[in-house]
């Protein structure tokens, strides 16, 4: 296939020892098995197996969307159907066939796809019990309704269905009516020869209620080499896993960050204000470098506007514009500015009652970042609603904005954040979740004071290294966490 197809399809292949080594997981496949695979693809899972004689091509089906594969398929000696899998099969037939195995790499399409969003209307009327976020989650629900009682399916998927609130109904489903024996957790460059680093695991579950003192097999394979998939192992009850919140399929256990999620009266929200931001709709019109004098400024396509920041803060019709993600704590100098005067306003999308916030300071929160960032915004500024989240506090007198920068920049709470969504992408609902402690004046004085040490320090030296000022917070918080605990107990 040419990429523009694969892009269409969402097509990733397996390589050759991850086939390998998910069929290793099939508990019976025997003379009475039959097993489906519902994105046949180059076919490597059913050649591995038909290589191994561990089933008869007559015992296998094979799907696939694409009619480029057929032939390929079809010369294995395996049934073959050229379809639309998550259209095109009714659950309802009584002619339906059932499974006892069902294997393979589902397509990798979000919400954002074209093949979601041109289908929207029938996938929700089939998919409604887990919603119509990614296609691998649609096979997951699918091809779990074909299994037969105590069948097993081994996919690999894109790992983002262990955390994101998005992936609530499919996770409550997948708990309420399997046993998942094992989830393994793979490189992040397992696909890297077909393009793309993405985070994935392979799921095994068996339909059957789980028994009460049943424990999932988390292998955590994540920095091994490839094809090496003995990994570290965790053990976590799946009954547990249903009273974690919203289902997260959380392996590490630590039990006192689970019961400040679960026990906490308060949140974080509560005491703060602000969250989404804005749109220009045309970055390269809108947008400018800032240009601060005594830096290099590097043009790139998409900017090539530059103003000097001192006419920024003249109020030369320009505003500084949050934009970018990123692993910045604390502090980070403002990269761009926004035009700003009546006639471009209109024309940008944003929430009302933005600048309403134009007289406090706030703080950013990173939206794409591989840990939980919080850094200074500057006074008066704008920001991006997919990179950024700005946000300020109720009641500064009370909890100023370098308390809540130092809590968000912790320790304790970059672990909590990974057990609401361990991607690298965090969303304002993953934000809503996280838990305020009740923090003595003489605690909340010294994390502010401490935060804004570390805030002025690297306004004068970005270079600062603030890691023994950190742990002092860190410190604290880990204080009043290990209180859950006592309560809990």
């Amino acid at each position: 296939m040419n990429k523009q197809l694969k892009k269409d399809l969402g097509a990733f292949y397996t390589p050759a020892h991850t086939a390998s080594y998910m069929i290793s997981l099939f508990n019976k496949l025997n003379e009475k098995a039959k097993l489906l695979e519902p994105c046949g693809g180059d076919g490597i899972f059913i050649k591995s197996i038909l290589n191994k004689k561990l089933l008869k091509p007559k015992q296998i089906e094979v799907w696939d969307i694409n009619l480029q594969v057929e032939k390929n398929i079809k010369n294995l000696g395996v049934k073959f159907t050229v379809k639309d899998t998550l259209l095109e099969t009714n659950l309802k037939s009584s002619f339906q066939p059932i499974f006892t195995h069902v294997i393979g790499n589902p397509p990798y399409l979000n919400k954002q796809s074209l093949y979601i969003k041109n289908n929207k209307n029938k996938l929700k009327k089939i998919y409604k019990e887990i919603g119509v976020n990614d296609t691998y989650a649609m096979f997951i629900y699918l091809c779990g309704n074909l299994l037969s009682q105590n069948g097993e399916l081994v996919f690999i998927i894109s790992d983002t269905y262990r955390t994101l609130g998005i992936h609530k109904k499919l996770r409550y489903w997948i708990l309420n009516n399997f046993t998942i024996k094992e989830i393994t957790l793979c490189p992040p460059s397992l696909f890297k020869d077909s393009g793309t680093m993405i985070q994935t695991s392979i799921i095994h579950l068996v339909k059957n209620k789980f028994p009460k003192n049943h424990k999932i097999k988390f292998n955590d394979c994540r920095k091994n080499e490839l094809g090496d998939y003995k990994g570290k192992i965790w053990m976590v009850s799946q009954l547990d896993i249903l009273k974690y919140p919203d289902y997260v399929f959380y392996f590490k256990n630590n039990i006192n960050l689970l019961n400040v999620l679960t026990s906490a009266n308060e949140k974080l929200v509560d005491f703060l204000e602000g969250g989404l931001g804005m749109h220009t709709t045309n970055n390269k019109q809108y947008l400018a470098l800032i240009d601060y004098k005594d830096e290099n400024i590097q043009l790139n396509k998409k900017n090539k506007n530059i103003v000097l920041f001192q006419n920024i803060k003249q109020g030369n019709g320009w505003k500084i514009y949050h934009k970018t993600g990123g692993n910045n704590k604390y502090y980070k100098k403002p990269k761009y500015a926004i035009k700003w005067n009546k006639e471009v306003i209109k024309k940008y999308k944003m929430l009302n009652g933005l600048e309403q916030y134009k007289e406090k300071q706030g703080f950013i929160i990173s939206g794409v970042c591989s840990s939980l960032s919080a850094r200074l915004a500057y006074k008066g500024a704008m920001w991006e609603s997919n990179k950024a989240m700005c946000f300020f506090p109720k009641n500064p007198r009370k909890y100023p904005v370098y308390f809540f920068i130092g809590l968000l920049n912790s320790k304790p709470y970059n672990e909590l954040i990974k057990i609401i969504n361990h991607t690298n992408s965090i969303q304002i609902r993953d934000i809503r979740k996280l838990p305020m402690l009740k923090f003595s004046k003489k605690d909340l004085k010294q994390i502010s004071q401490t935060s804004k040490f570390i805030i002025d320090n690297l306004k004068k030296n970005y270079a600062f290294d603030f890691k023994k000022y950190q742990n002092s917070i860190n410190k604290i918080i880990i204080k009043y966490i290990k209180k859950y605990e006592k309560q809990k107990s």
